[in-house]
């Protein structure tokens, strides 16, 4: 009789999964691209460069895999605003290095076209074994607004 209800337990398991589908999530992204977003694009990616250029000057104690974000709000004319540390390293030495290398960079002006008063940020600093700088949009739920997130990773 247990072989029978486990039997019967594992092909409910097994076809509830087979026939399951994935819901996508809620308020999930969209790639911008050069083509499709070139102002937007242009910007985000010289801010990158900046931000990629002072992290590879940094003499800070690192490992590879080792990286953190924040989150904050950019204006107009160039203040961060609500800066709050996002995606944490264990060492807290590291994070306050993170967090001063991405307030040393001063932001560039808005330029002609970008019809916003303020950008919601999203900024990853990090050392992989590769050299990369990754660019992409979100929503944000706390606040109806697009995240321009910047990934940048270095391997000096």
């Amino acid at each position: 009789m247990k072989r029978l209800l486990i039997l019967l337990f594992l092909l409910f398991f097994i076809n509830s999964v087979a026939y399951s589908e994935e819901i996508p999530p809620n308020g999930c992204g969209y790639s911008i691209t050069r083509e499709t977003n070139p102002i937007y694009w242009g910007y985000l990616e010289d801010y990158g460069a900046l931000l990629k250029t002072e992290l590879e000057k940094s003499r800070m104690f690192r490992l590879r895999g080792m990286g953190a974000a924040y989150d904050f709000f950019l204006t107009r004319d160039g203040e961060i605003k609500d800066m709050r540390l996002s995606v944490k390293s264990p060492y807290k030495y590291f994070n306050k290095n993170i967090k001063n290398i991405i307030l040393s960079v001063p932001p560039l002006p808005f330029r002609e076209g970008m019809n916003m008063d303020e950008m919601q940020m999203s900024i990853y600093l990090g050392y992989q074994p590769y050299d990369e700088i990754d660019i992409t949009i979100g929503s944000s739920f706390r606040n109806n607004k697009d995240i321009f997130m910047i990934s940048v990773d270095t391997s000096k």
